[in-house]
């Protein structure tokens, strides 16, 4: 056992061989000789295979056409003009004739409202036109497309027990206060309007009341109070481009639905600095759950701004009188279509008149 273990030498120096070290190292040479035959099998065998893979294509191809023309690979097909081109006579062949319909009908309007522009027609010849074709082509919507299928749930629900109870509950349910923002496309002030309108329905909605900012554009302001006060809505804010410069709003009470001429009306200003008054004038006015109590100066800054309120219509019927202008200010920010009507009749008897 002591012969056997070798004791391992001092730092610094090289242990020597012996010759059981030597005896082991003996067959270290035939393995590196096996191992150099096996990779030499192997590089063999690679080339081999190589060799066999490039003969294969030049032996399918002459047995194919009998040349010696080496076999090219399938060119890919680029997505392009070409594809697109392709795709169109395929649908030409077998298309949808509604489809090819609709696709003539939109070339032909294109092409009518083109012509029309070019030749200076105006625009509402133009869009007579444009409608008369379209009709004469008949309705062409596709009856599977999303639009038509989204349609046809929603007339589903309309007629359902559910759609019926739904709708019936919006025509009796009644808000406590409207506000009206009398707006008109086109005009720069708009957005001014709607944010002023905004701000009186977050002012008086913190109180309890349920309020409801009317923003539609397809009616006109007369039709929207006609609307409320039928639905039994008597109490409104209306606010308007006018209004908004002076920095007030109009606060109105309708006794009868759809009479305008019935209606009690009080200038208010804006909040935040009329947003006291505005409240109390509400709850006078019938928004009893606003639980706000007058103090004896809301009677002297009522009578203040009553005081500058009068001296503004006065000023205002001193320029009416100067003008000769005998507009009326019966509705605020709109006047009464049969108003605009009647003038337009004078102005046309008097015409009349002088011809004569």
């Amino acid at each position: 056992m002591a012969e056997s273990i070798a004791m391992a030498p001092p730092k610094g120096q090289k242990r020597k061989k012996t010759q059981a070290d030597a005896e082991e190292k003996e067959p270290a040479p035939e393995v590196e000789e096996e191992g150099a035959s096996g990779a030499k099998g192997k590089k063999d065998k690679a080339k081999k295979k190589k060799a066999a893979i490039a003969q294969a294509p030049e032996s399918a191809g002459r047995a194919a056409g009998g040349g010696d023309d080496e076999q090219q690979p399938p060119k890919k097909k680029k997505k392009g003009k070409g594809g697109g081109a392709e795709k169109a006579s395929d649908s030409k062949e077998g298309g949808d004739p509604l489809e090819d319909k609709r696709k003539t009908a939109q070339r032909e309007i294109q092409q009518l409202v083109t012509r029309l522009r070019a030749e200076g027609k105006p625009e509402a010849e133009v869009r007579r036109a444009k409608q008369e074709l379209q009709a004469k082509f008949g309705d062409l919507k596709k009856p599977n497309s999303k639009k038509e299928e989204k349609k046809k749930k929603w007339q589903e629900w309309l007629e359902s027990s559910t759609g019926k109870e739904k709708q019936q509950e919006a025509k009796e349910y009644k808000h406590d206060l409207v506000v009206i923002p009398v707006v008109w496309r086109g005009r720069h002030d708009r957005l001014d309007v709607q944010k002023a309108a905004e701000d009186i329905k977050a002012l008086v909605a913190q109180q309890g009341a349920d309020v409801w900012v009317d923003s539609r554009r397809q009616y006109t302001p007369g039709q929207k109070f006609a609307h409320w006060e039928h639905r039994g809505v008597m109490l409104r804010i209306e606010v308007g481009p006018e209004d908004l410069e002076k920095g007030l709003c109009r606060v109105c009470k309708a006794k009868e639905p759809g009479e305008y001429k019935s209606v009690e009306r009080k200038k208010v200003r804006l909040p935040p600095d009329g947003a006291r008054k505005l409240l109390l004038t509400l709850k006078e006015w019938g928004l009893d759950m606003i639980q706000l109590q007058r103090l004896p100066r809301d009677d002297e800054e009522a009578d203040e701004d009553e005081e500058e309120l009068a001296a503004e219509a006065m000023a205002k019927q001193k320029e009416k009188a100067a003008g000769g202008d005998e507009d009326e200010d019966v509705g605020g920010n709109w006047a009464p279509r049969m108003a605009a009507k009647a003038e337009k009749e004078n102005k046309a008897a008097k015409g009349k008149k002088k011809r004569r």
